[in-house]
């Protein structure tokens, strides 16, 4: 047995594999800190605006290292219910709360089915869900939106990617209801998928489940949104359910609320476009709550450097936020054969956006299409120029 610490929490984890598989003998995945230091902002910024101690559920909770985090770096909880389906992660989570010596009046650990721990607590309500599965939310989420207070938050995970980015499309389809597109942006598109569902799903008991931060990372998705309740709500959610239109010739890009009547060519180069869709056209990101993850960052020492120097980018990348889909240099380059591609700095000034955490020479641009292509012209030729 060994004992790992994170943040500022110690836990007993059976083994440390490599390769994290649904296999082992209870689940912790020390590539996940990011993701859980984020959880625990996401919590602090719940209590800040809710102005009271609060009611905390972690469904899924396996070694309870993201329950004991919550506990421990926050002063946030009121109450937090520890709960997995696995009798191992239970006696673990046990001694691990022993380890960190948290009272007992502050936690409950609870061994049930994940939807049927949530479901108990419909009509009473947590203020916090995280739901981190391995795999797909989606058989959790009708469960998690009817056990949570209005304006609580839902800190989300999903591991499944690859169904999402386009490597399975059949899969995307039969889980998510929507075709993926494998593009440059792939991972923004997943992302405006799994929003959707989750919006969908929830609609369906008149729960508005609005999205409010997004983040690509490694092999998962991470989420939060803030539910609010009646048609009213729910409706301005789901008119922001659209398609993408994408021309894999040149790049272009429109987002559309409807198919009906749109020209199945792309207006520049004129190949036929790909639909990607239905999925979520509104914004990826509140600025506030972004603001507010990057600023209290920057104030906790226990926090991984990766955290800080993620926030810091997607607060820059927040401010075009409704902007859809981005472009990445590299491709850009190599669809209009510029032959050397310039600094990502120069490429952000020259079409007056800003980077984004999706990719590393990725970019965001509030230009129309038809403009960034006049300027990656330019760009062609000055790049030619000094090539000579």
């Amino acid at each position: 047995m060994n004992i790992i610490q994170e943040g500022k929490a110690k836990i007993y984890v059976p083994e440390l594999r490599e390769i994290v598989s649904s296999d082992m003998p209870v689940f912790y995945n020390p590539k996940m800190r990011v993701n859980r230091d984020l959880a625990v902002l996401g919590l602090e910024y719940t209590y800040r605006k809710m102005g009271r101690k609060l009611k905390v559920a972690d469904p899924l909770s396996a070694s309870g290292i993201r329950a004991l985090r919550f506990l421990l770096e926050t002063d946030a909880v009121d109450e937090v219910l520890a709960n997995d389906i696995n009798p191992t992660a239970v006696k673990i989570m046990e001694e691990n709360f022993k380890l960190n010596q948290i009272p007992r009046e502050r936690y409950r650990i609870i061994c049930e089915d994940a939807n049927f721990f949530l479901r108990k607590s419909w009509g009473f309500g947590f203020d916090y869900v995280d739901l981190d599965p391995f795999g797909t939310p989606v058989p959790f989420i009708e469960s998690v939106a009817l056990s949570m207070k209005r304006g609580g938050l839902l800190s989300l995970t999903a591991t499944d990617t690859a169904p999402l980015s386009g490597t399975y499309p059949k899969t995307c389809r039969r889980r998510y209801g929507s075709l993926p597109l494998r593009n440059e942006f792939k991972h923004e598109v997943g992302i405006r998928i799994l929003i959707k569902k989750v919006i969908e799903l929830s609609a369906q008991h008149d729960i508005a489940m609005k999205p409010i931060f997004a983040y690509s990372h490694l092999h998962y998705f991470k989420l939060f949104f803030v539910k609010d309740r009646g048609a009213k709500a729910t409706d301005s959610l789901i008119d922001q359910i659209g398609y993408i239109l994408f021309c894999f010739s040149c790049s272009y890009r429109k987002p559309v609320k409807e198919l009906v009547g749109q020209d199945p060519y792309c207006p520049h180069c004129k190949t036929k476009l790909k639909v990607g869709g239905p999925l979520w056209i509104g914004p990826l990101w509140e600025e506030e709550f972004v603001r507010f993850l990057k600023e209290e960052a920057s104030k906790r020492e226990e926090l991984a450097k990766a955290t800080k120097r993620i926030l810091t980018l997607i607060e820059e990348e927040a401010k075009l936020g409704s902007v859809v889909g981005f472009y990445m240099a590299s491709k850009l380059c190599e669809r209009l054969r510029i032959p050397k591609q310039p600094p990502i700095r120069k490429v952000v000034e020259l079409f007056e956006g800003v980077r984004t955490h999706f990719e590393g020479d990725g970019f965001r641009t509030p230009l129309d299409h038809g403009e960034v292509l006049n300027r990656a012209q330019i760009l062609k030729e000055a790049v030619e120029e000094r090539l000579k």
